[in-house]
């Protein structure tokens, strides 16, 4: 496999590609004081820089020397440059300061320890000095031992800096480059793609089938041991010179590439394979992984056998759309997996094929709940008299390791239909309970707030949904009385009589019942009255119009005059802008919910709002909140950044 041409050392590269190459060519030279760091000597005194060269030499630094700031600062900008350098403060035409200032400003470069070497003494002179970059300051005349330790301590930070940049780049078991080194170069290899022609990537998805029972039969350190092995093995089956030999370089074929392979999770690897000729070439690299993955493992004596499912994607020489090309690979991994492992499968980077994605986020959904993937957002719901926060909706998060913040609605129906909403729905009711009850003891002993669980419709049968609200109230220690289930129309109306028995079996617990999305629906009245609700939820799309429709204003008016004839709350839902908000309050709506007081939030916000509920605050409405990617929640004058979400109320 050829050798990947140097790319020309600008200030616009990529962080990654500034500190990559450092890392790896001087990461074993740093973490060992014994191979001293290159230094750079700026000097226009050719007596004073002979001296303080051979004093260096001597302690065996490697010591490279310049007369002028403008030449200091271009050798240590280049490829490779030094890591330290030693600047006279006055230079011609550029001085130490300025040469500081200079090498400071590109912050893409990688750190250089600066030190500089004057005989100005006094306070403010040392203090510019270290305003302007530098990091030590040493007085003239210099005294060697002095000197030497200086540059010691230089070399140490150094190092300790570049064992940080390794870590935040790497996994801590097998030491290979992790998620975040990985995207970076996939980034870089993209913006490639589009400043020249036929520049062609693959990616390829590696999951090592089996692991987890491996890993439980074995113990977690020999399995730890075991995925060290693994890792080795992938490394050498990918950085081979005769797997791939690059379009310009197959007449010579005399240099070597390395490309990445990351380890993104516990069991899951990721290759990728910059400017290759076909999807064929990666095609080549899967059958070296399994046939190095084929000879037996040993562990404690033990012979220890792996495969692995492998996804490949590749782009077409066109832009990339990096997005895109992980789902190719993810899915093509995962059609691998349900096609009986040990197995390599190509996918389409444009449209990956949607009964593999369908396959692979529901076996990514089975496992959501046991890897602390799921997360809980809250919304909250506020009296439109007097904007004080009444209780909040739970809402769900995804946080899918590929796919990123995924919506309720990508997932739900999936959910739904294979029958996992039933855990999930569990442990969502639960996680709000427990939430809530720390809040209320925590921020509102004295006015606790509720909290608002959505019910799927495969939660709602006798048995299940009556027992697994008991059983959580009782785990949690919560009263009842907090906790308000959210029902839709169209539930309670598939089987009417039914349906009054749950409710009625509920708010016999002592929970509260609210009717989502109301006016959708087929309510009869005759069954509304008799159902036990405390709150109707209009439903958004009669909000969204309220302001420019009549009818939606009359519909909207209609709906709170019954829930109010009925003896019930009833709440707005999706309010965006205080048009909305006012008419809503002429119309005498009780509460109200929506981006106009808030998108749905972290656990950790919702403390803060109920911090300030404690102390008197109330969560005033605010228009930019709509604007999804800058919208802040404003509890008085206090301002809190929110993230960017998808559909909420």
């Amino acid at each position: 496999m050829a050798t990947q041409p140097a790319l020309e050392r600008t200030p616009e590269l990529t962080r990654l590609e500034c500190q990559g190459a450092v890392v790896q060519s001087s990461l074993g030279m740093l973490f060992n004081e014994t191979v001293p760091v290159k230094i750079l000597l700026a000097d226009d005194d050719a007596v004073s820089r002979s001296v303080l060269r051979r004093t260096l030499e001597r302690s065996g630094f490697d010591v490279v020397c310049v007369d002028n700031g403008q030449d200091a600062a271009e050798r240590i900008l280049a490829p490779d440059g030094p890591r330290m350098a030693i600047l006279d403060w006055m230079m011609p035409g550029k001085d130490g300061p300025s040469v500081c200032r200079q090498l400071r400003a590109c912050a893409s470069n990688p750190y250089v320890y600066l030190i500089l070497l004057t005989s100005r003494d006094a306070n403010e002179d040392v203090i510019m000095g270290l305003e302007a970059g530098a990091d030590d300051y040493l007085t003239k005349p210099w005294n060697p031992e002095e000197m030497k330790a200086r540059v010691r301590a230089g070399q140490r930070v150094l190092q300790l800096q570049d064992r940080l940049i390794h870590e935040a780049h790497h996994d801590g078991l097998t030491d290979l480059p992790n998620r975040a080194f990985f995207l970076e170069r996939l980034v870089d290899s993209a913006r490639k793609a589009q400043d020249g022609k036929d520049h062609r990537v693959a990616v390829l998805f590696v999951d090592i089938d089996r692991f987890k029972s491996i890993n439980d039969s074995l113990g977690h350190l020999s399995g730890d041991e075991l995925m060290k092995e693994v890792a080795q093995r992938l490394r050498h089956a990918v950085r081979t010179e005769t797997v791939i030999l690059r379009k310009e370089e197959r007449r010579h074929a005399n240099r070597g590439i390395s490309d990445v392979v990351a380890r993104i999770g516990g069991d899951e690897f990721v290759v990728l394979l910059d400017d290759i000729d076909s999807v064929q070439d990666a095609v080549r690299v899967a059958e070296r992984i399994q046939a190095a993955l084929e000879p037996a493992f040993l562990s404690d004596g033990q012979k220890i056998f792996i495969t692995a499912s492998i996804g490949i994607s590749g782009s077409d020489g066109g832009p990339i759309d990096t997005k895109k090309i992980l789902r190719g690979a993810d899915a093509a991994m995962y059609k691998a997996k349900t096609f009986g492992k040990a197995r390599y499968e190509i996918g389409d980077p444009v449209g990956d094929a949607a009964a593999a994605h369908l396959l692979k986020l529901e076996h990514d959904l089975r496992s959501a709940v046991e890897k602390n993937e799921l997360e809980v957002y809250y919304q909250p719901i506020v009296a439109l008299d007097d904007f004080r926060i009444t209780s909040f909706e739970a809402l769900l998060r995804w946080n899918h390791p590929v796919l990123g913040l995924l919506q309720p609605d990508s997932f739900i129906p999936l959910a739904e239909e294979t029958g996992l909403i039933l855990p999930i729905g569990r442990w969502v009711m639960r996680d709000a309970c427990r939430q809530m009850q720390g809040w209320n003891r925590r921020f509102a002993p004295a006015d606790p707030a509720a909290v608002c669980v959505n019910i799927a419709p495969r939660q709602f049968e006798p048995r299940n949904l009556v027992q697994c609200v008991r059983e959580i109230l009782e785990e949690i220690g919560l009263e009842p009385r907090f906790l308000e289930l959210e029902v839709t129309e169209n539930l309670t109306m598939q089987d009417a009589a039914q349906a009054g028995e749950i409710l009625q079996d509920l708010t016999g617990l002592g929970v509260s019942i609210s009717l989502d999305d109301f006016g959708t629906g087929y309510s009869s009245l005759n069954y509304l009255h008799r159902f036990p609700i405390r709150t109707l939820k209009i439903d958004r799309s009669f909000i969204a119009q309220i302001e420019h429709c009549k009818e939606s204003c009359e519909i909207v008016h209609t709906i709170i005059a019954l829930g109010h004839g009925l003896g019930m709350k009833v709440i707005a839902e999706g309010i965006e802008n205080t048009a909305q908000m006012e008419l809503l309050k002429i119309l005498r709506c009780d509460l109200g919910q929506g981006y106009l007081f808030s998108p749905p939030v972290p656990t950790e916000k919702v403390s803060e709002m109920l911090m300030a509920r404690l102390q008197g605050g109330t969560l005033e409405p605010q228009e930019g909140n709509y604007e999804r990617k800058k919208s802040a929640v404003r509890i008085k004058s206090w301002n809190m950044p929110s993230p960017s979400l998808g559909r909420a109320n």
